[in-house]
């Protein structure tokens, strides 16, 4: 197996850079919508009322980012982006734990 080239290593940091912002814009879209009447969570405040539509919101934004952290991380792989790969799964990866983790109106 060859050494990646200089010109690789840029583009993985470069990709890995973009694909970090747009995890954490993910996951903060994510709160944001889950603010009006889903989570619970004591730091926002007055979570609002009940979201009577929410009830699967969390298990389906879960599964989301979860499927999106399979899939980028694997495209990291092919791809040999191997620090594309380690931040898809440390960043969407912990996104979904932090998100399967807050109390909601159905899931206290």
């Amino acid at each position: 197996m060859r050494a990646r080239t200089e010109e690789h290593r840029d583009v993985d940091f470069a990709v890995a850079s973009v694909a970090a912002l747009l995890d954490l814009l993910l996951i903060g879209f994510f709160l944001m919508v889950g603010c009006d009447g889903i989570w619970t969570a004591d730091w926002m405040g007055s979570p609002g009322p009940v979201d009577s539509t929410g009830a699967s919101y969390q298990g389906d934004v879960v599964r989301f980012a979860g499927w999106a952290c399979a899939a980028t991380t694997l495209f990291g792989l092919v791809s040999r982006c191997w620090v594309t790969a380690a931040t898809q799964l440390v960043l969407l990866g912990g996104g979904a734990l932090f998100l399967a983790s807050l109390p909601t109106y159905w899931n206290p």
